[in-house]
């Protein structure tokens, strides 16, 4: 019977049986050993070597190294750049690169077998076949034997069936051992975290609850003991999460979430509570997420700000009125042409400084933190001539060309503050006065599109360097330039035009090239 004839033996059968029983198996260098040991005993091999592909290393090095001998383990940095070479000019590289096992009679007759100066290896027949999966060729498993003729094409059929047997099976356990490292990981991550953590499903039973909270809860009783068990079951640990209780007991939508501060008198500190629904993507369950953040060095720092702009407004007004009174009573007994009249002009100057210093900062405080009355329809196009007309004599007065392209045809009343939004308007613009030369040009740009209303100013002044545009729109902030030094600033305009135009749903933004100019704009929705 020749070779194309053989048929399969009992034995065959069972090797491929035990293969596919490594489907089921998670263990990846259990399933890569065993394979390989199954793969040269049947075919009788004296050694066995694994190349890998280069991009897949990482994932098989463990088991590429496992697979050594004690020599090359000694030496694996030339191990594995001779393996590299067998890819470049050996029969692996060749296998590799056509994606299909075959077998060498004899060494010393075969062109693919290439015998490398420096090469130690007595073999006369081999015998090799590809790891493939999904197209690419993952490694390549390579059977040697002292003799010549030693492998068939029966053999090398029955190792083909094998080795894509066994890719499947490696690559399960890959994925499998993957996945594990990712919920590992995720797990470490969660416990970790000092933000209280809790997802509960949609009964509000806990299922998963990381370290911090479980000490919160039950004072340090194992996490594994509060899984199963309602939040509702633990009120009177902490009176913070009633609230969180009251939120879970009222019909929610995927992706629904909560936010709200609430306050812990056990712990007495503050906590920013934020409440998420979810739902499984395939499983017909779904439940909440619960995080909470201890706030209470941030709340401690707003109520220090807060008394801080209390005592500008009330403590520092009286004595900056009072230099005031002073330094003009002073200019009143003071001759016109005497060195003191210019000392107190510099005096009035830093004191006005500071007055406006103090009426901003007081400003922007009461727009973050006042009620927004959004109730009155107002004609957008009044709000935006307003402003234009509030800002053209200070335009006039260095000599600037301020052209304006509107297009607001058939735009309806629209709901918004207009004091606050012309205020805004007029920063803008007052900006790109200042900030250009006299004689420059400035564009004014006001339209409507997808049911937003933008509005924007381009000037072609000193601009602003890349490095200081992230940044351009934080409280206090001054981009320091050539060109503005003598430009007066407090730092707090563009921050105050951010909050008007977040307080409205919009957003800002600002495109500029130094020494070229500007364009500063925001859009609001018009609904």
């Amino acid at each position: 019977m020749s070779q194309f004839d053989q048929r399969p033996s009992l034995e065959d059968f069972e090797l491929l049986a035990e293969v596919s029983q490594m489907l089921t198996v998670l263990d990846q260098d259990r399933v890569l050993e065993r394979v390989i040991d199954l793969m040269a005993n049947a075919v009788g091999a004296s050694k066995v070597s694994l190349i890998l592909r280069p991009e897949y290393v990482e994932d098989w090095q463990q088991i590429f190294v496992k697979h050594l001998t004690p020599n090359e383990e000694q030496d694996q940095p030339r191990t594995i750049h001779f393996a590299q070479r067998v890819l470049d000019k050996g029969l692996a590289g060749w296998v590799f690169r056509n994606k299909q096992g075959t077998i060498v009679t004899d060494t010393q007759q075969d062109d693919r077998w290439y015998i490398f100066p420096d090469g130690t290896s007595k073999a006369r027949s081999a015998l090799c076949v590809p790891f493939v999966y999904n197209g690419d060729v993952l490694a390549v498993l390579t059977m040697l034997y002292p003799e010549p003729n030693h492998f068939t094409e029966y053999h090398l059929r029955l190792m083909t069936i094998v080795a894509n047997q066994a890719t499947v099976a490696v690559r399960n356990a890959q994925l499998f051992n993957q996945m594990l490292q990712q919920q590992q990981q995720l797990e470490t991550i969660l416990h970790t975290i000092p933000d209280y953590l809790l997802v509960l499903d949609e009964q509000g039973k806990i299922l998963l609850v990381n370290d911090a909270a479980a000490r919160m809860l039950n004072s340090g009783t194992p996490t594994v003991n509060l899984l199963g068990q309602p939040l509702s079951s633990y009120l009177h640990v902490d009176s913070m999460l009633n609230s969180v209780v009251s939120v879970l007991e009222n019909p929610v939508q995927n992706g629904q979430t909560w936010s709200f501060e609430s306050r812990s008198e056990r712990q007495r500190r503050d906590f920013l509570v934020t409440v998420s629904a979810w739902e499984h993507p395939v499983a017909d369950t779904g439940g909440y997420m619960v995080i909470l953040r201890d706030i209470t060095t941030m709340r401690d720092l707003n109520r220090f700000k807060d008394e801080m702009l209390k005592m500008a407004s009330h403590d520092l007004r009286s004595p900056l009125a009072l230099i005031v009174g002073y330094c003009s009573l002073i200019a009143l007994d003071t001759p016109e042409d005497s060195p003191t009249q210019e000392y107190l002009t510099a005096i009035l100057r830093a004191t006005e400084r500071m007055q406006g210093l103090l009426d901003d900062l007081l400003r922007v405080e009461q727009i973050r933190k006042s009620p927004l009355e959004l109730h009155q329809k107002i004609d957008f196009c009044e709000v935006f001539d307003t402003a234009l007309e509030h800002i053209t004599p200070m335009a006039e007065q260095k000599h600037h060309t301020i052209e304006v392209e509107r297009w607001l045809d058939n735009v309806p009343p629209v709901t918004l503050n207009p004091v606050l939004i012309r205020e805004a308007m007029e920063n803008l613009i007052g900006n790109a006065i200042k900030y250009t030369p006299e004689g420059g040009r400035i564009c004014v740009r006001v339209f409507a599109q997808e049911n937003m209303l933008h509005f924007n100013v381009e000037d072609n002044g000193i601009g602003i360097p890349k490095e200081h545009l992230p940044r351009i729109f934080e409280t206090f902030y001054r981009a320091k330039q050539a060109g503005s030094e003598g430009i007066e600033g407090r730092g707090l305009g563009l921050s105050l035009v951010k909050t008007i135009i977040d307080r409205h749903g919009g957003e800002v933004w600002v495109e500029s090239e130094y020494g070229s100019g500007s364009r500063f704009g925001f859009w609001i929705p018009m609904s």
